[in-house]
């Protein structure tokens, strides 16, 4: 089985879509489905090491400690917790978290660490076993904070494989809205707007910023790793700008875009605290 590795394929952003994808992201996530097979509980084993990655010539080692166990011995372990699905909103708010969630077979997730400063996240799904999931996973971490100049500084971490959780519970919280500054002309608008998180389904990401229950514009580019964005205004203006990715906060990606508005003024984007 090929496995498909969510979160880094990029895609030529279709901007007729662009009122679909808003919407997408716009529409809060509904109930997930009733039906047998969709988790409702995950493992986590509390005061366990933290399986990192510093290059990729240790992920062997990691892939080895990460399954050294079976999920029947790490369930029957005195400190083992379930932790409820409802404790855990990445994998039901957010749009990436439930793809995984309802994925089928082995699978794996891994983030950039520390994550406030590693802007990278991979999902693995439909590997062969564990073990493939896992190591595609951290292989494609890697490759992602080299192509963003980040593999000094950063490492890759195994959050979670299949219903296995390698990392606390608070790992996968999930902001809805995060705050958004405006700095037009280098100035700070004093208003402070907020942010929601979308994606078509197939790579292309929006961020729309709202002031209440107005939409004042929408970013979207075509994969986590991007460097360049649209901004789409409500009446259809669209303005390219320059992306930089920052880092992860409550399961959200801190990023800022820098663009020209159509008057001249310069603008900056900040997204996250």
């Amino acid at each position: 089985m090929q496995p498909t590795v969510a979160n880094r394929q990029p895609r030529t952003l279709l901007f007729l879509a662009f009122l679909a994808l808003a919407s997408c992201a716009t529409v809060p996530v509904g109930p997930l489905p009733d039906a047998d097979g969709v988790t409702r509980e995950f493992l986590y084993t509390p005061f366990q090491s933290d399986l990192i990655s510093k290059t990729p010539d240790d992920i062997s080692q990691v892939v080895q400690d990460a399954t050294s166990r079976s999920y029947a011995e790490i369930a029957e372990h005195r400190r083992t917790q379930e932790i409820r699905l409802d404790q855990l909103a990445y994998f039901f708010r957010s749009a990436d978290g439930r793809a995984y969630l309802l994925a089928e077979g082995p699978k794996a997730i891994v983030r950039g660490a520390p994550q406030a400063q590693c802007p990278v996240e991979v999902s693995v799904v439909g590997g062969d076993n564990a073990q493939a999931s896992i190591t595609q996973a951290l292989q494609s971490c890697h490759e992602d904070l080299s192509a963003l100049g980040l593999q000094d500084s950063c490492d890759c971490r195994l959050l979670a494989q299949g219903t296995i959780l390698h990392a606390a519970p608070a790992t996968f919280e999930y902001a809805v809205d995060l705050p958004v500054r405006l700095f037009r002309d280098g100035r700070l608008d004093p208003i402070t707007y907020f942010s929601r998180a979308g994606s078509d389904g197939s790579g292309t990401r929006a961020i729309l910023v709202e002031l209440g229950d107005t939409q004042l514009m929408a970013v979207s580019y075509s994969d986590p790793g991007a460097r360049h964005a649209v901004v789409t205004y409500p009446d259809g203006t669209q303005i390219p700008a320059e992306r930089a990715p920052v880092g992860y906060d409550r399961g959200r990606l801190r990023e800022s875009f820098t663009t020209t508005q159509q008057d001249g003024t310069p603008l900056r984007i900040i997204v996250g605290p």
